[in-house]
């Protein structure tokens, strides 16, 4: 029997959409397409990215764009988790995304062609930890953006297949102080978005950019509760080492449940991934009594350095599966059946 809560990530158009550069449009029949190749090869749950700047760009096509995904995975069957997204913290800081516009621009110099200046993203996440960010309307940054979820929750959580959400994706360290701030953060979150949904909401481990990460310091992230609440780690790549250091954060964090939102075999530059990788990692989730998974990622925009990334290709206007989802597809197979 297939797990339910295994899958790949699903990046939609307009709810990640850049605010600072152009977005490729996707090809014809994007979201209905992808949709029957996961229902015809058990993916039973997606992680869908979307961004608090596409939000902010478009609002519309944002949640025109959230509405076509449900839609199709309610008639399909298929659970989303959804996800507030952010890599690189903004579009506006370099090639990005999260963060808007309305809370950075403000703050910093644009510089949305580039590589993100180190320093740059270094200083926003040691203010935003210490609540030292307000939006250009001067409202508190964690308010701003919690009010953004609830906005979220609101209109996507009586959608059948609206599984949970997840409060911040990847939160950076760059001080030590910083893993009780983000505890302190996800506190927050939770009591906040409780009064908005009884779904799962998930946590993420923290990013770290210092030298003494250690899973007493990443239980520290956690909120105080564990009532209906799931850790979200990601691994490039999974091994038998990092799936035990996060499951000795779980048990300080009082055992709570382990999903792995996303992995692939690395980042480095043109890095692939075979079937025989894929089993490996499948065998050692199943194993480790994992809450579920989901590979990185499924999205109709080629990733010319990381061959790893890229489970889709275009043929003739129309989006298909390629090797590397055939490859996940046969592995599940053969460790789930």
């Amino acid at each position: 029997m297939i797990n339910s809560s295994i899958g790949v990530n699903f990046q939609g158009f307009e709810s990640s959409a850049y605010q600072n550069r152009i977005t490729p449009v996707p090809p014809r029949d994007y979201i209905d397409d992808s949709f029957q190749i996961f229902s015809k090869n058990n993916i039973a749950i997606l992680r869908i990215p979307y961004s608090w700047e596409s939000w902010e760009y478009n609002k519309g096509d944002f949640y025109d764009d959230l509405e076509k995904i449900s839609k199709v995975a309610d008639a399909y069957g298929i659970s989303c988790i959804y996800d507030n997204h952010q890599w690189e913290c903004s579009s506006w800081l370099g090639w990005g995304i999260g963060m808007p516009n309305s809370l950075v621009s403000n703050n910093y110099e644009k510089n949305s062609e580039n590589s993100p200046n180190r320093n740059t993203i270094k200083d926003f996440w040691n203010k935003w930890w210490n609540r030292k960010l307000r939006t250009r309307d001067n409202i508190d940054a964690w308010e701003s953006q919690i009010s953004f979820l609830k906005e979220i929750i609101s209109y996507l959580r009586n959608k059948k297949s609206t599984f949970g959400f997840e409060i911040l994706n990847e939160p950076q360290v760059y001080n030590i102080l910083d893993y009780k701030k983000i505890g302190h953060y996800h506190n927050y979150a939770i009591r906040e978005l409780r009064d908005s949904t009884n779904k799962p909401l998930f946590f993420n481990a923290a990013i770290s950019n210092i030298t003494f990460d250690n899973p007493i310091s990443q239980s520290l992230v956690a909120p105080n509760t564990k009532e209906n609440i799931v850790y979200d780690v990601h691994m490039y790549p999974p091994s038998s080492y990092n799936l035990m250091f996060f499951k000795f954060a779980s048990a300080l964090i009082r055992n709570v449940q382990i999903y792995v939102g996303e992995f692939n075999s690395g980042f480095k530059y043109q890095t692939s991934v075979s079937k025989d990788q894929l089993l490996k990692y499948l065998k050692l989730f199943r194993q480790s009594g994992i809450y579920g998974w989901a590979l990185w990622r499924w999205y109709y925009v080629k990733d010319s350095n990381i061959p790893a990334f890229n489970l889709t290709s275009i043929a003739n206007g129309k989006l298909v599966a390629n090797t590397n989802f055939f490859n996940l597809t046969e592995a599940i197979s053969e460790i789930y059946l």
